[in-house]
């Protein structure tokens, strides 16, 4: 099944659709608009249908943070892969429980009204 993926950013409680190329190009470079920032994204994929938007399988949501000059501190996302990692399986060590809590407060799932205004943003025709 081939999908078609989506990505949106919520910016001063606006839901902000973000293309897939310029979504690639911040999370690698950043962006001096969003300078000081936490920022919610959502990336929804859905089936597609003949060249069309089926229905929605799968979302995912978490946070941007960018430092003062606008650049994403990948650090802060990803440290609960490291210490995953680190921990060698052992689900009640230090570095897990800290991986699980880390994973949690950079995790962010849209609200309903939010999910409903993207899939209004991405199936309004043009």
């Amino acid at each position: 099944m081939e999908l078609l993926l989506r990505t949106f950013f919520i910016v001063n409680d606006q839901v902000k659709r973000i293309g897939l190329d310029r979504f690639s190009r911040i999370s690698r470079n950043g962006s001096p608009e969003f300078a000081g920032q936490k920022i919610p994204y959502a990336m929804l994929a859905f089936e597609n249908e003949h060249g069309k938007l089926g229905k929605l399988c799968y979302r995912e949501g978490g946070y941007f943070i960018f430092d003062e000059q606008g650049n994403v501190d990948h650090e802060s996302g990803w440290n609960h892969i490291r210490m995953v990692l680190s921990s060698e399986g052992d689900s009640k060590s230090f570095a897990a429980r800290r991986a699980k809590q880390i994973r949690q407060e950079n995790t962010w799932s849209p609200t309903g009204e939010q999910l409903r205004q993207m899939i209004a943003l991405v199936t309004k025709k043009a």
